[in-house]
């Protein structure tokens, strides 16, 4: 096995507790990895900082569009996000769903072979994540893309504030 599916193999394991879509409720969440509710608990009691995988589900032949996408995701999360990727604090990951490793987190986040996906993660359990669907709408319009993938990021990255 690779580094890099190892790498996807610890995220896809770490991400067991995910919820699809645009789940904002950790109170829904099922525990990680089948454990119980009172080691999930004091797990989200300890202040972690947050991680943010942003997962690029892609086939192993693609169109030019998508490798554009792909591209232009990749070069603005490493442009405005330098200090966080050095600091682990993001993570951009290309997913092959062909792959075995990637059919897992296709699977895990029910995306589709062109989807961007943005997981929470706090102490190896998944607060949250959301499918970007609005990039595509946006690809012509390189400033609108950009400030879209960065805003989004930076909430994820933000402290979760008490309700």
């Amino acid at each position: 096995m690779t580094i890099r599916g190892f790498l996807i193999l610890v995220a896809c394991l770490s991400c067991l507790g995910c919820r699809t879509a645009n789940s904002t409720n950790t109170n829904d969440l099922a525990p990680a990895a089948g454990g119980p509710p009172v080691a999930r608990a004091q797990v989200g009691s300890i202040a972690v900082s947050p991680v943010v995988y942003a997962y690029y589900f892609h086939q192993t032949f693609r169109c030019f569009t998508c490798q554009s996408m792909e591209e232009r995701a990749a070069r603005v999360i490493e442009e405005h996000f330098a200090p966080q990727i050095q600091a682990g604090q993001v993570v951009w990951m290309p997913v092959n769903i062909d792959k075995p490793e990637g059919k897992v987190l296709r699977q895990q986040f029910n995306a589709r072979a062109t989807d961007l996906v943005l997981a929470r993660m706090e102490g190896n359990v998944c607060k949250e994540s959301r499918k970007l669907d609005e990039l595509w709408g946006l690809s012509g319009r390189p400033e609108a893309f950009s400030k879209y993938l960065v805003d989004q990021i930076s909430v994820y990255l933000s402290p979760v504030q008490s309700k």
